[in-house]
């Protein structure tokens, strides 16, 4: 071998034709896990590392060996090797690693693969998410959860129990997949002291993972079986959850061990949630055009029930107008009280201007109730966002309650909350549920968020709808004259169209009136439709007034 070849970078190896290995560079026996001296007159294809296809050794197989070139794996030295195979008077053998290129670009494969099915799990999440959002009952979100996900992206088995709140159960309602026997067993299953990981992520409110179902002995052995014999190795099972309760679950088994991803887990678990919101919607659309609702009046009470601590500082009563819930959790409440009987009781005259409560120099110990309510509500846990509407008259104050209070837990249950009165005892609470609910599920619900809750009184009502011809007469009846003839005009003129196809000015101009004119008479005529669309009683005040 002549000095460039044996100073060169890669590995070079000289043999004669029968294969006898006449010379090799330090390189060559570097990436052979040897010495020069151990590979010289030793035959090439017994010396020379073997690889699955052997294409080297089958190079020599003939009469001469033949050129050829080519790259393997080489599994004693756990390398990849490219290979030139150049015949001349003397064959050479030129060698150079290629692990680390290989290593990356099955890394990057790894990677693009990954990317890939992370993206078409997001399609299909995404899917999902739409159809579950139009879904028009609860056996409908189950089956669109059930039919997109089953047999797609490892998700050989999928099944979708929903909470039965009345017999305090869990059934199932769909399933996908080709293993009918399972489905069978687990609904038998269900309710068995062995727990299924759907059941206990209902009883917990979070997501069970079951990397190796055959292996877990807290499930049904009659269960483990039936997923054993369809090839079923693993399982995640997360609650259809809003708002703090669980309305159901998704439960998914899959052919691998360890068969579920973080990015799968997070994707899951965001159709839960979709899924519970919608189950939570539907609830509330039933409840809405339902004829007969139950009716709960519950009375809890606890040292650290919101709001309480404001009525016992004004010695009196926080009545409930309205709840509207913001968000996931959060609910707005607007409340009054009787500034005069709270005058009493915090040693306040009761006559006072709607800015007094503010001047500096009013007496320090004057029992004003709004100060009152403000200090008491200040530091109180789970209240945010105080601000007066009004102050004169019946004040009227909105506050956010952010937290676990039975206000929150009724909402976030479906229910809808119609009254409620805060004493310095406790809270008596009036609302409406579907008629199939179950009470004693809801109380539960309630008496996880104070120390005692008690109900009061239960029963059956029946909403006689008002036709809509009715409606508008009592709309009419409500607003004056020049509030029905700025309404109508600014409605034909297209004012409250965006957008808005004349302006106020051309409104009033139509009407030879101010501008300020007309949106003082629009204001209230929106501000009487509003209150007879949202209430059955209406405001007797505002019909009374702005003649």
């Amino acid at each position: 071998m002549d000095e460039a070849l044996r100073q060169a970078p890669i590995g070079v190896i000289e043999a004669r034709a029968d294969g006898t290995i006449t010379a090799c560079n330090d390189a060559a026996a570097t990436l052979l896990d040897t010495e020069p001296a151990a590979l010289r007159g030793t035959d090439i294809r017994e010396s020379f590392p073997r690889s699955a296809a052997g294409t080297l050794r089958a190079a020599f197989e003939g009469d001469a060996p033949t050129a050829t070139d080519f790259e393997e794996y080489y599994p004693r030295l756990d390398r990849w090797f490219a290979v030139d195979l150049s015949v001349d008077d003397t064959v050479h053998v030129y060698l150079q690693d290629r692990t680390d290129h290989y290593e990356t670009t099955q890394r990057a494969d790894r990677l693009q693969r990954r990317l890939d099915r992370l993206q078409r799990i997001e399609t299909l999440i995404v899917t999902v998410l739409q159809q579950v959002i139009g879904a028009t009952d609860r056996t409908e979100i189950a089956r669109t959860l059930c039919d997109r996900l089953g047999g797609t992206e490892g998700y050989d088995f999928v099944w979708v129990g929903d909470r039965d709140f009345r017999n305090d159960r869990l059934r199932v309602v769909d399933t996908a997949g080709s293993e009918p026997d399972l489905r069978k067993r687990i609904e038998t299953a269900l309710g068995t002291p062995d727990t299924l990981p759907g059941q206990a992520a209902v009883d917990s409110g979070e997501t069970r993972q079951v990397d190796a179902v055959a292996e877990a002995e807290s499930i049904p052995r009659t269960v483990r079986q039936a997923a054993f014999g369809s090839g079923l190795q693993s399982a995640l099972a997360v609650p259809l959850t809003h708002q703090g309760t669980v309305y159901g679950v998704l439960s998914v088994y899959s052919r691998r061990e360890d068969g579920f991803s973080e990015a799968q887990r997070a994707g899951l678990e965001t159709l839960g949630r979709v899924g519970g919101f919608a189950v939570k919607a539907i609830r509330q659309e039933e409840l809405l055009v339902a004829d007969t609702v139950t009716e709960v009046t519950l009375a809890a009470r606890g040292g650290s029930l919101p709001l309480v601590g404001a009525a016992s500082a004004i010695g009196g009563e926080l009545r409930l107008d309205g709840v509207v819930p913001r968000g996931d959790g959060p609910v707005v409440c607007y409340l009054t009280f009787d500034p005069a009987a709270a005058a009493v009781a915090t040693g306040s005259d009761g006559d006072r201007d709607s800015d007094d409560h503010r001047d500096d120099d009013r007496d320090s110990d004057g029992g004003d109730p709004i100060d009152a309510i403000e200090s008491a509500l200040a530091d109180e846990d789970g209240i945010t966002d105080l601000s007066w509407i009004r102050t004169e008259a019946e004040p009227l104050l909105q506050v956010t309650v952010d937290g676990e209070s039975p206000v929150t837990a009724l909402v976030a249950w479906g229910a809808t909350v119609t009254e409620a009165t805060y004493t310095d005892s406790g809270v008596r609470i009036v609302a409406e549920t579907p008629r199939n609910d179950s009470v004693r599920g809801l109380i539960e619900t309630v008496d996880e968020t104070v120390e005692e809750t008690e109900l009061i009184a239960k029963s059956e009502t029946t909403r006689n709808a008002e036709p809509v011809a009715a409606f508008r007469d009592r709309v009419s009846e409500r607003l004056t004259d020049r509030q029905r003839t700025a309404l109508r005009t600014a409605h034909l003129a297209g004012y409250f169209e965006s957008p808005r196809g004349t302006t106020a000015e051309g409104v009033a101009d139509a009407l030879d009136i101010t501008a300020p004119t007309l949106l003082y008479h629009l204001r209230r005529a929106e501000r009487k439709l509003v209150a007879a669309f949202l209430s059955s009683e209406g405001d007797g005040d505002d019909a009374a007034t702005d003649r």
